[in-house]
């Protein structure tokens, strides 16, 4: 009796030790936690879940047709192909859309490098998503989303962002375009005659005159004693 009594003690102890050291596998499908007093950001990532993850992926990390696709593999089987025709790809099912095959990340450092402040990616979204129904929003709803990412990139302030105030939330800063200057082309150098130069020549010109001088004047002579 007293042994049988140990071993079921043994076993609960163990049993209720390996249900403590289980870590629970998150469901990265599932919606984020609500808080008590969410804030504007808080409520974009709610819609952000309902509208943007599907395809633009539980972190922000953009989703591609690639067999190892990190968000695509989250999908059950019969959900990951969604490019096959019929489905969301160039021949999608009725009143459905056709899904990029590389959709961008929002979340990253690379991520929304075309878009410099807030109200660039709010003026965007506003009027090209959700891909299905673009522009199908309240505008709040828009700036809640637009706050959620600015969160993400660590640009937003935690105050309420607006159409006019998304204008000075900086994502990214662009990076100067470097241009090649054109080279000068080297200008020939003209020789300018020296003095010396100058002088040179002269003396050379009287040497010849010299020279002629004399040669007429022996043939002169040389004339004169002939006759």
């Amino acid at each position: 009796g007293a042994t049988a009594v140990f071993l079921l003690t043994c076993l609960f102890t163990t049993n209720n030790i390996q249900a403590q050291d289980a870590t629970p596998t998150p469901d990265r499908l599932a919606a984020p936690p609500t808080v008590p007093a969410p804030t504007q950001a808080d409520e974009g990532a709610q819609l952000y879940w309902l509208h943007c993850q599907p395809c633009h992926g539980d972190r922000g990390q953009g989703l591609t047709d690639a067999p190892d696709d990190d968000w695509r593999a989250q999908y059950p089987m019969e959900d990951q192909f969604c490019w096959n025709s019929g489905c969301h790809g160039p021949r999608p099912y009725e009143e459905g859309f056709t899904i990029p095959r590389q959709v961008p990340a929002l979340i990253g450092a690379e991520a929304l490098g075309n878009f410099h402040t807030a109200a660039d990616v709010y003026n965007y979204i506003r009027v090209a998503m959700p891909r299905q129904v673009p522009g199908s929003l309240a505008d709040e709803e828009y700036l809640a989303i637009t706050a959620f990412l600015s969160r993400a990139h660590e640009a937003w302030d935690g105050e309420v962002v607006t159409a006019v105030s998304a204008e000075n939330i900086i994502l990214n800063t662009p990076q100067p375009v470097l241009i090649e200057p054109t080279p000068t082309p080297l200008a020939t150098a003209v020789a300018t005659p020296t003095r010396q130069t100058a002088v040179s020549e002269m003396n050379w010109l009287l040497l010849g005159g010299g020279v002629l001088f004399l040669l007429l004047l022996g043939g002169v002579l040389w004339r004169k004693q002939i006759r």
